[in-house]
């Protein structure tokens, strides 16, 4: 039961990234979905996977914390200090997963009208410290990346390519613009 437990939660983690890379290169400015799927629909897109994102972290830290206490046959008080206090960035990946909860629920106070649009896009902008967090929780804590270095890799790659398209769109950003001829 443990391991299926623990297959759901990898299953869930390795979802949740996904929606999250797609999340930074919709709105990221990076401009690079902008050029195959029109603006409203990525809008759309957006917010739809937003709110994947709350039962898919709450799956994936559910099953690995009962997973880890059937394995173990420990409470969940000795698990989670397992968890926070072994010496693998658990916290990190803690404040991770707090960012992105602050985010959904600052986007359901935006959908209620009880902070303003500025507001809401100024507290957004702490959704990109989550990723690297999150992306480095996965490099120490996902066994399936621990046993397979072309998966961690891969992974390596695939989010370096998002935070390169966010970068290079920054650094367009800042150099002068030469007006069309």
């Amino acid at each position: 039961m443990s391991n299926t437990l623990l297959i759901i939660a990898r299953i869930a983690g390795l979802v949740a990234m996904t929606i999250i890379l797609f999340q930074l290169l919709s709105m990221g400015k990076g401009r690079t979905l902008d050029r195959l799927v029109n603006k409203g629909t990525l809008v759309k897109l957006h917010r739809t996977a937003a709110f994947t994102l709350l039962p898919l972290i709450a799956l994936h830290v559910s099953c690995v914390l009962y997973g880890r206490m059937l394995e173990y046959n420990d409470s969940l008080r000795v698990t989670l200090g397992d968890f926070y206090l072994d010496g693998k960035l658990g916290s990190l990946t803690g404040v991770g997963a707090a960012l992105l909860i602050f985010a959904l629920v600052m986007a359901l106070l935006l959908l209620q009208k009880r902070i303003s649009y500025v507001t809401f896009k100024r507290s957004h902008l702490l959704m990109f410290i989550a990723p690297p967090m999150i992306f480095i929780h996965q490099l120490f804590f996902g066994l399936h990346f621990a046993a397979s270095d072309w998966l961690a890799i891969l992974w390596s790659v695939i989010f370096l390519l998002v935070a390169g398209d966010l970068l290079l769109w920054k650094v367009r950003k800042t150099l002068p613009q030469k007006p069309l001829k």
